[in-house]
């Protein structure tokens, strides 16, 4: 086999997802390059695929990336594999494949599973255009501008979570989104589940445990016509800073916007409480 990066998706979940390209080319090349070699390890194992494998996470991509591509351009093949789904989504390698490209050394994708495709293929939702926002910010101001863009977005978002912050993530996704949001954890494995939210989260209703992958239908006209950011902070400078009362404060804010008060203390009250959580 050339001298050629393979980017060679792997099963998110049911080890049978792997394709017969994928298996081929695992087979063939010089060395494995994997986000998680304990994982990869029992892939190949169950395919009895016996070739080198060395880790390539993001605690070690800088460092690692030059002797890749060093032994790329000696000759040898390489498979870039991250821990599940598709490497450089959300996950590690991105910095090998520019690596390798900038060296003029060709790189081959091998698609496969992705736990953001596979979502929205069982969302119902018909998918003509979509965004992936990846993980939401952990904390702070980026993590309530990133809902704000979440709660404006016109077409479906799907984005990733992790199991001790789905509860915290769907109270603020559900206080701010007025429309269907697709749970679905454990993607492809045995304990997958689905569970559709539209304007609560029920603690509960779905394990917090595992990988979840979340969908978010296109939000419809009445909720684009305004960004709720705008309308708080309006309101914030009209009532805490300029002095205004409450009533007067909600009355400019719908006027100069064109709104209705009783839609502006909605927003204002829900983008409170979102605040509040966040502190």
């Amino acid at each position: 086999m050339p001298a050629t990066l393979f980017v060679v998706a792997t099963p998110i979940g049911n080890l049978e997802d792997l394709t017969f390209r994928a298996l081929r080319v695992l087979r063939e090349v010089d060395l494995i390059a994997a986000e998680d070699t304990r994982r990869t390890a029992k892939l190949l194992a169950r395919y009895d695929v016996r070739k080198p494998v060395v880790s390539l996470r993001e605690h070690n991509e800088t460092r690692q990336t030059p002797r890749l591509v060093a032994r790329l351009a000696g000759g040898e093949s390489i498979a870039l594999v991250s821990d599940a789904g598709t490497p450089g989504i959300a996950d590690p390698g991105a910095l090998l494949v520019r690596a390798a490209r900038d060296a003029g050394l060709p790189v081959v994708p091998v698609p496969g599973p992705s736990a953001v495709t596979a979502a929205l293929s069982v969302s119902g939702l018909d998918i003509d255009q979509f965004v992936f926002m990846g993980f939401p910010p952990a904390s702070g101001k980026a993590r309530n501008d990133w809902f704000y863009q979440l709660s404006a977005e016109t077409r479906t978002v799907v984005f990733l979570e992790a199991p001790h912050r789905i509860r915290k993530t769907m109270d603020q996704a559900t206080l701010l989104v007025k429309r269907h949001i697709y749970v679905m954890r454990e993607i492809t494995k045995k304990h997958e589940e689905y569970v559709t939210c539209t304007n609560t989260y029920i603690p509960g209703s779905i394990e917090e445990k595992g990988e979840f992958t979340i969908v978010v239908e296109p939000a419809h006209n009445d909720d684009v016509t305004i960004d709720k950011k705008v309308v708080y902070e309006m309101f914030m400078r009209l009532h805490d800073q300029a002095g205004f009362d409450v009533g007067h404060a909600l009355t400019l804010v719908g006027c100069a916007l064109g709104i209705d008060k009783n839609r502006v203390k909605n927003i204002v009250r829900k983008v409170d409480i979102l605040v509040k959580q966040q502190n």
